[in-house]
């Protein structure tokens, strides 16, 4: 189950439809949203009569004030603690932030904005998303920042045949179960992969002995071009998220771009990425 969705966001005016993304998400499956906020506390210049854990302390209120306003005016007054919970931090590191405060509010999904170009400080300066693919203990789910009013109809997720693609699906099944969603499973492969359609029965068949869900399709598809295929492939469909598995040993798709394929695909594609780690599985 999906209990408690945890979005790190830098309160700028770009995040705001990443925001709504969350909390709209976080109702639709019926779970906690706690929304984490990381302050860098600037060093005092001058000196001071109150000691610095007090002054840190006020530091902290006044940003969870400012943060609790920011999310009232863009997702609704009168925010109810038993579904939201605004959290404040003072760290030099972003990532380590949000690793700490996900692991104690033991968060399903962790969530974030993708990269902007033009932020001041932007959430992933740094490429803080990549970092995080490679030690988050869930899911991680990477925003655009556009907006999306659409439901999540359509989940496709990109399988190797693999036994780790397996356990991610069936951590993505309650997800999708949730929001009524269908599971479009695709394997794009070589036409020297000769035995790719003697390996989709065999996953389709170990994938319906594990994992109870109709609403799942399959899909192979011959081509050279994987990343290309797969951004055209979730246009045809409309898919409304893509799901990468981040594996620790070189697979297929690693084979054919020298690199995780998910952190390849988070720069180019349009709609959420969910990021599965497979050491997590």
């Amino acid at each position: 189950m999906m209990n408690t969705v945890f979005y790190a966001t830098d309160r700028s005016e770009r995040e705001v439809p990443v925001l709504k993304f969350a909390y709209n998400l976080s109702r639709e499956m019926g779970a906690k949203l706690i929304v984490l906020y990381v302050h860098k506390m600037e060093p005092l210049r001058v000196s001071v009569s109150r000691p610095l854990e007090q002054i840190a302390y006020h530091v902290i209120q006044e940003q969870k004030e400012i943060l609790k306003a920011y999310c009232e005016k863009h997702i609704g007054s009168g925010l109810d603690p038993a579904n939201i919970v605004l959290e404040v931090v003072q760290r030099d590191s972003i990532t380590n932030a949000i690793l700490e405060a996900s692991k104690e509010f033991k968060s399903d999904l962790i969530l974030i904005g993708r990269k902007d170009k033009h932020s001041e400080r932007g959430l992933l300066v740094g490429d803080i998303g990549k970092e995080l693919q490679d030690k988050v203990s869930c899911p991680l789910l990477i925003i655009p920042n556009t907006k999306f009013s659409k439901a999540i109809d359509t989940i496709l997720y990109a399988t190797d045949f693999e036994e780790a693609d397996i356990l991610a699906i069936k951590t993505l099944v309650p997800m999708a179960k949730l929001l009524k969603s269908k599971i479009e499973i695709i394997h794009i492969s070589t036409e020297k992969e000769y035995a790719g359609k003697e390996q989709m029965e065999w996953f389709k068949e170990m994938l319906e002995q594990q994992v109870d869900y109709e609403n799942i399709g399959f899909q192979l598809i011959f081509s050279d071009a994987i990343e290309e295929k797969l951004k055209t492939f979730s246009d045809e469909i409309g898919a409304d998220i893509l799901v990468l598995l981040e594996r620790k040993e070189k697979g297929f798709f690693q084979k054919i771009f020298h690199k995780s394929l998910v952190k390849k695909m988070e720069s180019h594609i349009s709609i959420p990425l969910m990021s599965f780690n497979e050491v997590n599985l």
